[in-house]
């Protein structure tokens, strides 16, 4: 260092006794910090081989983790056959929150992965399950926009149904357009024939909704189609009618 260039070029008695005492306490400090610097290093070595092993065993187990989810959405998911449509909007819930979990758990893996410098692992029944939960999710989200509209519609007073009926008409067109454009493979599924059939039962009977929404619509109309339809509407001068009740 430079006190020992110094030293080895001039003669002894050079400093003065202040600056030797600095220079002593110097070096003094100077080993302390080295030796502390090594302790940590070697702390440091040890909790990282610590680290380095908990990721080695929770990637292991991961493994074995999404293996027992794929087949748990294979035996329990929305997609087993003869499911209720809500049954199934149920289950999708569930397992997209499985999943979410799973995929925050794969980003922590590998970012530890790339920290220690280790081959990354892959997990195709994950992504197998991601892509199915995704296929599920057009249908099941079109059925639950579905029956909630139309629900959300049963509650209509009736004389607001004739302002109502070309949003009404519009937004149908609209479920009927998505339902076609849905995947080959989920044709095959009960609760897709469930979707379509709520979709066609409504656009059917628009129309006759639209013709006794109609101010010419008097009370020997509406007593022809009580008649035909074996059942009592109290809907003349009845603000509380409600569109549902003609689909009772």
């Amino acid at each position: 260092d430079m006190y020992q260039l110094l030293e080895s070029h001039l003669p002894p008695g050079f400093m003065e006794k202040e600056e030797i005492d600095k220079k002593t306490v110097m070096r003094s400090n100077w080993k302390k910090l080295v030796l502390q610097a090594l302790s940590r290093t070697d702390e440091l070595s040890k909790t990282q081989i610590g680290f380095k092993r908990r990721l080695i065993a929770d990637v292991t187990n991961f493994k074995s983790d999404v293996i027992q989810f794929r087949q748990d959405f294979i035996n329990n998911g929305p997609m087993v056959q003869g499911l209720a449509p809500m049954d199934a909007v149920d289950r999708l819930s569930r397992f997209r929150e499985e999943l979410r979990i799973r995929e925050r758990k794969y980003d922590l893996y590998r970012g530890g992965e790339e920290l220690f410098a280790l081959p990354h692992q892959n997990y195709p029944d994950l992504e197998t399950t991601r892509k199915e939960i995704k296929l599920a999710s057009q249908l099941f989200d079109l059925y639950v926009d579905v029956i909630r509209t139309i629900n959300d519609w049963k509650l209509m007073p009736w004389i607001s149904v004739s302002d109502s009926m070309e949003e009404m008409k519009s937004a149908m067109e609209s479920y009927a357009g998505r339902c076609k454009k849905l995947p080959g493979r989920l044709r095959s599924y009960d609760s897709f024939d469930q979707l379509r059939k709520e979709i066609d039962d409504f656009q059917i009977i628009l129309p006759l909704l639209e013709e006794l929404s109609k101010d010419s619509i008097k009370v020997r109309h509406w007593e022809e189609v009580m008649e035909i339809c074996e059942m009592r509407f109290d809907v003349i001068g009845n603000p509380d009618f409600k569109l549902q009740s003609t689909r009772s």
